[in-house]
């Protein structure tokens, strides 16, 4: 078993350890998963244009983002992956004055696999961004074009979108400027433009797809091709394509449903075959004893216990072995499995599982 040491091992007190963290020259910190902070240093104060560090003990972290909505699209992105690197994000200072952040940051989990507290180290990535002040558009000849075609500024906020990108989201062109992009994307992929966003900014380019909700409310896939603007070479805006893709999506996953489907098939034959002669055996040999037993012992009130649950198993797999669909449920932590009840019902007999 690894060693576990603790600071005093090495001769260093708590208040030491404090005053060591306090002369780094980068910016640390700890919050609680829901968003107090419960320990930064004299940088991570400095940053935000705090005197002291002991002013930010117990502070909502929440009110250090520019956009208060990304605190919640960043804390799902850490909790699914564990980790963040690298993830540039935009935060105010004390006085309002907005600032760039790259951001790197894990989850803390306790002996029980909880998270308890995101620990990270930031930095000022402001003189990296240039600052927007004449947003540009598009020209003429995105109009014409059938895919959806926009601007955005580095926070993911709309400048500007061609008509067939207004009409495929269902808003108007002139309502679209400073709306977050975000906000038109299914739940589900929210969190993943976070980070597709922050690659852009980092990488210059990325490739993705993500959902969207057209204006009938119909998720459609789109395959997003998007280029980062630079001026006098700093991050300036982002400009993007996006395709629709949902047919070819759409095939995919039912080809990959086809798949499970026979794999669930060849799986239950195989699981029923191998389970109809040790049931068949085992509830003939508890036929035998429970004749060869009164009905007034306790032995035979268990061995009828047990035969009965034998019958169950025989139903079950009677089951498995007409299993007719793929159908599946949730199980735990996100986790599918099979629904024996709605994959083996046909549907014929009137009577749901």
């Amino acid at each position: 078993m690894a060693n576990i040491y603790s600071i005093s091992d090495y001769g260093i007190s708590a208040r030491g350890f404090a005053e060591f963290l306090d002369g780094i020259p980068a910016a640390v910190y700890r919050t609680t998963i829901e968003g107090k902070i419960v320990y930064c240093n004299q940088a991570f104060a400095s940053l935000f244009g705090y005197e002291s560090a002991s002013d930010l003990i117990d502070f909502p972290v929440i009110e250090l983002y520019r956009n208060k909505r990304k605190r919640g699209v960043f804390i799902r992105s850490i909790l699914q992956r564990g980790r963040i690197v690298d993830l540039p994000m935009a935060f105010k200072m004390r006085d309002g004055t907005s600032v760039w952040c790259a951001v790197t940051a894990k989850a803390v989990m306790d002996d029980d696999g909880m998270v308890i507290h995101l620990d990270g180290v930031i930095r000022d990535i402001t003189g990296e961004i240039e600052v927007q002040k004449d947003p540009p558009g598009l020209n003429g000849v995105a109009d014409e074009s059938r895919d959806m075609i926009l601007v955005i500024d580095l926070l993911g906020e709309v400048i500007d979108i061609n008509p067939a990108g207004a009409n495929l989201l269902g808003i108007s062109k002139s309502k679209l400027p400073g709306k977050p992009l975000s906000t038109f994307f299914v739940p589900e992929d929210r969190e993943f433009f976070l980070i597709f966003l922050a690659d852009i900014i980092k990488i210059g380019r990325h490739e993705a797809i993500l959902a969207v909700m057209d204006h009938s409310g119909k998720k459609r896939y789109l395959d997003w091709d998007a280029c980062l603007i630079r001026y006098d070479g700093r991050p300036h805006h982002i400009k993007c394509i996006a395709r629709d893709v949902s047919d070819v999506v759409n095939r995919r996953k039912e080809r990959s449903n086809d798949q499970k489907f026979q794999g669930v098939l060849e799986m239950a034959g195989g699981v029923a075959h191998s389970l109809n002669q040790p049931l068949t055996i085992v509830t003939n040999l508890l036929n035998e004893v429970l004749s060869e037993l009164g009905p007034e012992g306790t032995i035979y009130t268990k061995i009828a216990r047990v035969q009965e649950q034998i019958r169950k198993m025989n139903t079950i797999t009677q089951k498995i072995s007409n299993i007719k669909k793929y159908e599946a449920m949730e199980y735990v932590a996100g986790v599918k499995i099979v629904d024996i009840d709605k994959a083996s019902w046909s549907g014929k007999t009137g009577e749901h599982p």
